[in-house]
């Protein structure tokens, strides 16, 4: 029995060693008449049809600061070797095999925006059908520089373009074609935080030399940015806004409005990271951040500003800022004028005379007031104090008058505060919608 099982296994070792010994037999006997040192056309001076495509695989990184973009792509060729050719039916129906790449002449394809280049397989292998076309197909990790346009960051759309061409064959030698037959649809799900939205061929000749250029657009996912950084300064804009509601002679309004800038401050320290850098352009989210910054510190300081020009002054009893409306239309402010105050110090001074000339005369000595003294001095003590109210009436006269300009000031500075905010918001919007 063991016998049997010996020579069985005998069998069967030579019948595999005959069949791979005929395989090799049949690959060499079909390629002896082409070299991998010389291009397989019969006359070497018509060129090389060589048809090309490429397949977006993944978007695994995009470096903002180094301008770079890393891909994992699928690269296909195909050519028609000239020397390789034979009829199935003459090797038991083969329509076609595999063989290394050093058994055959390959094309030199160079990709001239490529920084590094890392092949899945250091030898790859070459598809040969019976028609005599090779089919080669390669997965690479391309990292190439890309011009990034960082403008409308956060809603940004990039374009790298791929460009192969031969390293040493001039059109003379090679010409690429786009391969239509087996080019299939990219991947439009997302690659993190990238999304390929399309691709686009351009053929072209430049220096003599045949090239293919893949223009891959990509497409970045903005709701990560739109959360963190847009909507909360949105919403610190709205609180200033609503920071106006707040009387504008109220102490609580400037340390409301600091907080509400000291946390905005901190807030961008924060986020510098999230921010990706810039060169030569500054992106309009950037700009978006300093401009609300920019707005928070001039809100702040139109409160202040109000305040202190609306402070009486201990000598003259008026603001600068009635000055300066005084100046610039009197017609604005409802005052006594000067000869209110002119008559109140007339009878200032009257009264002061009357009572050094009764003491003169001794009038009002000890025990020579009689009725008309005591009439006279109760008249005078009610004119002192008809006096001191018509002097409070004054002061909140002013003070109110003081209040309704500041307000009235206040509610023209929220207006142009509000136009602006719309205008810029609006400029915003059309700025991202119009370039997408």
């Amino acid at each position: 029995m063991a016998g049997w099982i010996t020579l069985l296994a005998v069998f069967l070792s030579s019948t595999v060693c005959c069949a791979n010994s005929d395989m090799i037999s049949t690959v060499s006997n079909i390629t002896r008449l082409s070299s991998a040192w010389v291009r397989p056309v019969k006359d070497w001076s018509s060129p090389l049809s060589l048809y090309l495509d490429l397949h977006v695989l993944k978007i695994l990184d995009v470096n903002e600061k180094e301008e770079t973009v890393k891909l994992h792509i699928r690269l296909s060729q195909r050519w028609r070797d000239e020397f390789v050719s034979w009829d199935p039916s003459w090797y038991g129906g083969l329509p076609n095999f595999t063989v290394p790449t050093s058994r055959l002449w390959t094309p030199d394809i160079t990709i001239k925006e490529a920084i590094a280049i890392h092949r899945q397989y250091s030898e790859g292998y070459v598809c040969v059908e019976w028609t005599g076309w090779v089919n080669r197909v390669e997965d690479i990790v391309l990292t190439l520089h890309c011009d990034l346009a960082m403008l409308l960051f956060p809603f940004d759309q990039q374009k790298c373009n791929i460009t192969l061409y031969p390293q040493l064959h001039t059109e003379q030698d090679v010409i690429l074609y786009v391969d239509t037959r087996g080019r299939s649809e990219f991947d439009r799900k997302g690659h993190g935080e990238w999304d390929l939205m399309e691709v686009k061929v351009y053929t072209y000749s430049l220096k003599q030399y045949s090239q293919l250029s893949f223009q891959v657009e990509l497409g970045r996912y903005s709701l990560f940015y739109v959360l963190n950084l847009m909507v909360p300064s949105l919403m610190v804009m709205l609180i200033d806004v609503a920071a106006f509601a707040v009387p504008v002679n109220c102490a609580e309004r400037i340390p409301f409005k600091v907080t509400l800038l000291f946390g905005y401050t901190v807030f961008l320290v924060l986020i510098t990271d999230i921010l990706p850098p810039f060169r030569d352009t500054t992106p309009v989210l950037g700009v978006y951040l300093v401009v609300c910054l920019i707005l928070l510190c001039v809100s702040m300081g139109e409160s202040v500003l109000l305040l202190t020009l609306g402070q009486p002054d201990s000598h003259t009893h008026s603001t600068p800022l009635e000055k300066i409306i005084q100046r610039v239309s009197p017609q604005l402010l409802k005052t006594d004028g000067p000869s209110e105050h002119l008559r109140a110090y007339r009878r200032h001074v009257n009264r002061g005379l009357k009572r050094s000339f009764a003491l003169r005369h001794g009038r009002e000595g000890p025990g020579l007031c009689g009725r008309g003294c005591v009439i006279d001095r109760l008249k005078e003590e009610l004119e002192d104090v008809s006096e001191e109210l018509r002097k409070l009436n004054r002061v909140n006269a002013q003070r109110s008058s003081r209040l309704h300009l500041m307000e009235a000031l206040d509610r023209f500075c929220f207006k142009l505060y509000i136009s602006t905010l719309a205008v810029f918001a609006l400029s915003l919007t059309l700025l991202w919608t119009l370039n997408r």
